[in-house]
């Protein structure tokens, strides 16, 4: 190797600027060596041996495929100080967490990539190791960096603003220790999507411990600005949470929930009083909610058959479903950004159900999930490129002295006192 840096590497010391610097061996275990540096003052100063503040882990090849150039030894990639990974593998560690991997999976293959192998020390044998603990510090540590470039600042002040919230149960006993069949809430996570060119972008995602009012409230709080449009269902909490914080702004019922309990509610009362004319309204009630020539119909119909449940249900909807017939307008001239359902929200929000449903058991630090919907909510919105991530990461750690503001696990909660449940 050559003792004459050819990468032009300046000393950290100011009072050195224009020093002499050369190479000067390098230090770590073979395989993930760094490079230090000697630099020698102008002037007769006294020499002295540096390392870069991001040091660099040697090079595994002689080229690099994406600058399609020849690298030398010492040119690998950057590294936090006194971290055995590089920037990049907590990148891919996380883009794969954001993706649906669990802390497992991302651990042990970004243990695999970097050639991170723990070996007995007695006999040499490789001890490979399915703990995710790699990867869920990597997650409480970096992710509200990766996600600060992309975070939102206000809510949208154009089209919609569609709020629903995912609840995750788990199986629970009622106090006479029997099984409760549907289990009980064990967190619900907040979601609203909002458009941008014409397209749903999940805008937020929070961890809760329950639907209530007031969770509601501190989530529509959490971001500066009021929406024009809101499209959600019919829960009281988030109705209510809405209606205290944002008044003026246009509310429209999501009409899939609205025909959904319309047709629950028929096919309840049909199962315990089975006449011909319940039968009959179930048939024109799955339309109902299509338009005015179709709702009216119907309630006249269901006036007939005097089902208190029912006509409880109509008086109690009816007027929300006519002024929202009212407000809407033909649907050829309806924006995309205008819809009348939370069906985009659904297909939006349909991963996270998918990465968190298998270990809702386990969650239970509020804020260490909300950094994992961070990561999720970047690859929902199509952010999550490994470049980018490596790149702020880097640019975040140059900032904080090479290493991370915090140490790992800061968020730990008390045992026997989770934060979720």
């Amino acid at each position: 190797m050559p003792r004459t840096s050819a990468t032009r590497v300046k000393c950290p010391r100011s009072e050195h600027s224009g020093a002499r610097v050369k190479l000067d061996g390098t230090y770590g275990k073979p395989g993930h060596r760094r490079q230090r540096y000697k630099c020698s003052p102008r002037g007769g100063g006294k020499p002295h041996v540096f390392t870069e503040l991001l040091p660099r882990e040697e090079s595994w090849h002689d080229s690099c495929d994406q600058c399609e150039r020849h690298v030398e030894r010492r040119e690998g990639p950057k590294a936090p100080r006194h971290y055995q990974f590089v920037a990049r593998g907590i990148a891919e560690a996380l883009q794969a967490v954001g993706a649906g991997a669990t802390y497992m999976h991302a651990s042990r293959v970004a243990r695999d990539r970097a050639r991170r192998f723990r070996f007995d020390a007695e006999t040499g044998e490789l001890r490979e190791t399915d703990h995710g603990q790699l990867g869920a510090d990597w997650v409480e540590l970096f992710a509200p960096v990766v996600f600060e470039p992309h975070r939102p600042g206000a809510w949208p002040t154009e089209g919609s603003l569609l709020l629903d919230h995912l609840p995750f149960r788990v199986r629970a006993l009622d106090a006479g220790g029997r099984r409760i069949p549907a289990g009980r809430v064990a967190f619900d996570v907040f979601c609203a999507v909002g458009y941008r060119a014409g397209k749903p972008r999940l805008w937020r995602a929070e961890a809760f411990p329950s639907a209530h009012p007031a969770n509601w409230s501190a989530f529509l709080g959490s971001l500066a600005g009021e929406p024009k449009r809101i499209v959600c269902d019919a829960h009281g909490g988030m109705l209510r949470a809405i209606e205290e914080r944002w008044p003026e702004t246009e509310l429209h019922q999501c009409e899939w929930h609205l025909q959904h309990a319309l047709e629950r509610l028929l096919a309840k009362e049909a199962r315990s009083n089975p006449s011909e004319e319940l039968q009959n309204l179930r048939t024109s009630a799955e339309g109902a909610l299509a338009g005015p020539p179709f709702w009216r119909p119907f309630v006249r119909a269901a006036g007939v058959v005097e089902n208190e449940s029912l006509d409880r249900w109509i008086a109690v909807n009816g007027p929300t479903i006519e002024s929202q017939f009212a407000r809407r307008g033909p649907a050829s001239r309806r924006p995309t950004d205008t819809p009348l359902t939370t069906a985009a929200l659904e297909q939006v929000t349909r991963p996270i159900v998918s990465a968190l449903y298998p270990r809702r058991y386990a969650l239970k630090n509020r804020e260490r999930l909300n950094r994992l919907l961070m990561l999720l909510q970047l690859n929902l919105n199509g952010d999550d490129d490994i470049r980018r991530y490596a790149k702020t990461i880097r640019t975040w750690l140059e900032s904080s002295g090479g290493r991370p503001v915090g140490r790992r696990r800061a968020i730990a909660e008390p045992a026997g006192s989770p934060s979720l449940r």
